[in-house]
């Protein structure tokens, strides 16, 4: 999985330089779609046992998302963004994580071809965990990454997202817990542009 993404970053870098007269200047009033998949690292969590509390241990998951852009100004703008990330966190079972986030980026300028930013912002995080009831939770994130236009309409991109939230409580057949939701992503995807 490392390698793949590590193949998919490098292709992305170097398709950059071939992206011929494309252009990221005007941002402003411009709407995009934008597709990404990729991994996570979940944070571990914790499950309440007759010796005290004992610690969750987690695997890497795939990740994947859908998201909406909004050009603000020629420097900022509005991104919304709906992911799921399923994965396995030992006693918990399967885990999936769907990320509703809203936030804000800020676009470099200066650049023609590849457009670095870091964005921030909050999110509202629906934890599903196998035959245990979870709460839903809130967390924020800060994320940077790289838009490489191959046209005007067209732009591949590369990012990193780290989402911290608050622990979900878990009941279940097995004792109870709380589950960390929180997890730090890498993410290879596009964005379409409309106008």
């Amino acid at each position: 999985m490392r390698k793949t993404l590590l193949l998919c970053a490098a292709a992305l870098l170097l398709a950059a330089p071939m992206a011929g007269k494309a252009s990221a200047e005007d941002l402003r009033g411009r709407i995009a779609i934008s597709g990404k998949i990729g991994v996570s690292n979940p944070a571990e969590s914790e499950v309440d046992t007759v010796n005290g509390r004992m610690v969750v241990s987690t695997d890497a998951g795939l990740t994947g998302g859908i998201g909406f852009l909004f050009g603000i100004d020629d420097n900022v703008a509005m991104e919304m963004e709906v992911s799921r990330t399923t994965f396995d966190a030992s006693s918990f079972g399967d885990a999936d994580v769907t990320d509703v986030s809203i936030g804000a980026q800020y676009r470099f300028p200066g650049r023609q071809h590849v457009v670095p930013y870091v964005g921030a912002g909050i999110d509202v995080l629906i934890n599903d965990l196998d035959k245990k009831y979870t709460n839903t939770t809130v967390g924020a994130h800060v994320s940077g990454g790289l838009d490489c236009f191959m046209n005007r309409q067209v732009a591949l991109n590369l990012e990193v997202k780290g989402v911290e939230a608050f622990k979900a409580d878990v009941d279940g057949p097995n004792g109870t817990g709380k589950f960390d939701p929180s997890a730090l992503s890498f993410t290879v995807g596009a964005r379409f542009f409309f106008n």
